[in-house]
């Protein structure tokens, strides 16, 4: 009886091992053919776009430099506000502390001049009992 249970025990692992060692070898195969082609085709597609994204940033460079010098002439002619600390920043809270010193004002009757626009009219809305306002 112990002949026949060490046969039988012989012949699973020798089946094992012949099919594995048949099946892996072909899947190499097939995965080293695939591989360069797919490679070849990704590459070709990718080197298409690249070169088009250039050429629109390139573009767009050439865009902005046009619209720069149009900009800074509007600047010259907006109006500008003459802006004079009257009242101390002593004992307020502290978000009209801190636009005091984003306008510029640190101590009683120093004055800035300010470009008249929406953020520093916003500015002065928030210490407007601290500040007396010119238009120059």
């Amino acid at each position: 009886m112990a002949e026949t249970k060490t046969t039988a025990a012989k012949k699973p692992a020798a089946k094992k091992t012949t099919t594995a060692a048949a099946k892996a070898p072909a899947k190499k195969a097939t995965t080293t053919a695939k591989a360069p082609a797919k490679k070849a085709a990704t590459t070709a597609k990718k080197a298409a776009p690249k070169a088009e994204a250039k050429v629109e940033k390139v573009e767009a460079v050439a865009e902005v430099k046009v619209e720069a010098p149009k900009k800074a002439a509007s600047k010259k002619a907006e109006k500008q506000l003459k802006i004079t600390l009257v009242k101390s920043g002593f004992g307020r809270l502290e978000k009209q502390k801190r636009t005091l010193e984003a306008l510029g004002l640190r101590k009683t009757n120093s004055s800035t001049i300010k470009p008249d626009n929406a953020c520093t009219r916003g500015m002065i809305f928030v210490v407007k009992h601290l500040v007396k306002v010119e238009e120059i």
